[in-house]
């Protein structure tokens, strides 16, 4: 697996990586692990989404952060960013990365993470023809497993050495091979609302849930 490594005169990375987390469970974190090992020297950002604009969360944004904070916080390298969840109405990725351009700069490299299906459906989200000027794509896949690259990308350039993503502050496209871990929260919630106690999410997230009977009803 290729890793990033600063040397003099590269820009800083920042490598987001968003979800619902609803809740957050083993793929994720095998996810965030693998843009940890595969970023060593950026920062991993996981951000929570405030109110999805394709969906709605099934439980409060603050039992969301708790439990992401609790999955994430043994992954050295990674930190739950909350940003969206101060923000009115619906989370729109370009709008977020709006945010950390004027934070971080035009000159900062900023990834944005994306798992198959986001990428597969992101002809439908808000602005995404702006992606190219605001950030990188890292696609997260299975080994083996092809993706379309959606046209309004088309203009990105396919690179494919991690590195070189630190090299200018967007306009490429990385695809990095992850885990396949056969998982989905609305299949978590399904087991949880069944009563089903073996689950595919960490030990402290069962827990949690259990004690603040989350999930319960899967309504």
């Amino acid at each position: 697996m290729d890793r990033v490594r600063r040397w003099s005169g590269a820009r800083l990375v920042q490598v987001l990586f968003g979800g619902t987390f609803d809740p957050v469970h083993n793929g994720h974190v095998a996810m965030a692990m693998s843009l940890r090992d595969a970023f060593p020297d950026a920062t991993i950002r996981v951000i929570p989404n405030r109110q999805p604009p394709h969906r709605s969360s099934r439980v409060s944004s603050a039992h969301r952060l708790a439990m992401l904070k609790l999955a994430m916080d043994e992954i050295s390298g990674v930190t739950v960013d909350p940003i969206e969840l101060g923000r009115d109405g619906p989370s729109y990725t370009v709008d977020t990365l709006g945010s950390l351009r004027a934070i971080y700069g035009e000159q900062e490299s900023i990834v944005l993470a994306l798992g198959a299906d986001a990428v597969r459906s992101l002809e439908s989200w808000y602005q995404p023809d702006k992606l190219p000027s605001l950030c990188h794509l890292c696609v997260l896949k299975r080994a083996g497993e092809r993706i379309e690259i959606p046209g309004l990308l088309s203009q990105m350039v396919g690179i494919n050495r991690a590195i070189d993503l630190s090299e200018v502050p967007s306009g490429r496209l990385y695809r990095l091979d992850t885990p396949e871990i056969p998982v989905s929260s609305t299949a978590v919630r399904e087991l949880i609302a069944r009563g089903i106690s073996q689950l595919p999410i960490p030990p402290t997230i069962a827990d949690y849930i259990g004690s603040n009977h989350l999930y319960q009803d899967n309504e």
